[in-house]
C-alpha cells in the first residue's frame, strides 16, 4: 500500500518553513546588529565635543635689511644749516675762502622789551666784525645771527635794544663791516655760549662757543 500524499509532500514543506524562519531571524539579527551599533555612534557623536575651527597664524617674515642699501645712520634737525668748527669767542673764525667773523666786543646790559615777544632782562650785548677778501660783494641782508644756552642749544631770546643793529647793506670787497645784536642770557648761564653767523644759504655758519659777557 502507498505513502499517504499528505504525509509525503510534508516534509518538504516543513524544510521549507524551517528556512524561511532561518532567513527571518538571520534578517532580524541583524537588523538588530545595525540599529544598536548605529544608536551607538548617534550617541556618541552627540556626547563628543565639538571642536571649534582653530585660527592659522601665519608668521609673517622679519624685514631684513637688504647689505646694498645703506644703513641709515643720525640724521641733522630738519632745516639745521652748516657749521665751521667752533671757535673761542675771543677768536676769528675764518671760512677758508676770504670771509672773516669776529666777536669784536660784548658786554651784559640790561635788556629792554620793545617789541612783541621780546623779554627784558639780563643781557648780553655782542659786536660782530666781518671782513671780506672774497674778492666779490657779500650781501650782509642775508646775515642771520643766533644765540644758544648749554650743550642743548636752548635758544636765547632776541632784543633790539640797548644798542641793537643788526648788519645791512651790501660788503665790498676788501672791505669790513659790524653788527650789534643783543640776546636775553641770565647771569648764572653765561658759562656756555653758542653764537651763529649764517651769511649765505648752503654755506658753513661761523660758530663762536664759550664764556660770554
Amino acid at each position: 500500500m502507498g505513502e499517504d500524499s499528505s504525509t509525503a509532500t510534508s516534509g518538504p514543506r516543513r524544510r521549507m518553513w524551517w528556512w524561511v524562519a532561518a532567513i527571518a531571524v538571520v534578517v532580524v539579527a541583524v537588523i538588530v546588529y545595525y540599529a544598536v551599533t548605529s544608536s551607538g555612534t548617534a550617541k556618541d557623536s552627540d556626547t563628543s565635543p565639538t571642536s571649534s575651527p582653530t585660527a592659522t597664524v601665519t608668521d609673517v617674515p622679519s624685514a631684513t635689511p637688504d647689505p646694498a642699501q645703506p644703513t641709515p645712520g643720525p640724521s641733522e634737525p630738519s632745516g639745521s644749516m652748516p657749521e665751521l668748527a667752533p671757535v673761542a669767542p675771543e677768536e676769528p673764525s675764518d671760512n677758508g675762502s676770504g670771509l672773516v667773523a669776529r666777536i669784536a666786543a660784548m658786554k651784559a646790559v640790561q635788556g629792554e622789551a620793545v617789541q612783541a615777544g621780546e623779554i627784558a632782562g639780563p643781557a648780553v650785548q655782542f659786536t660782530l666784525e666781518l671782513t671780506n677778501d672774497t674778492g666779490e660783494a657779500v650781501d650782509l641782508g642775508l646775515i642771520s645771527v643766533n644765540a644758544y644756552i648749554g650743550d642743548d642749544r636752548t635758544p636765547a631770546g632776541g632784543l633790539v635794544r640797548p644798542g641793537g643793529a643788526p648788519f645791512e647793506g651790501t660788503l665790498d670787497a676788501g672791505k669790513s663791516a659790524t653788527g650789534v645784536y643783543v640776546y636775553t642770557i641770565p647771569e648764572s648761564q653765561r658759562g656756555d655760549v653758542t653764537l651763529t653767523v649764517d651769511y649765505r644759504a648752503g654755506q658753513p655758519a661761523f660758530v663762536f662757543r664759550g664764556a660770554v659777557g
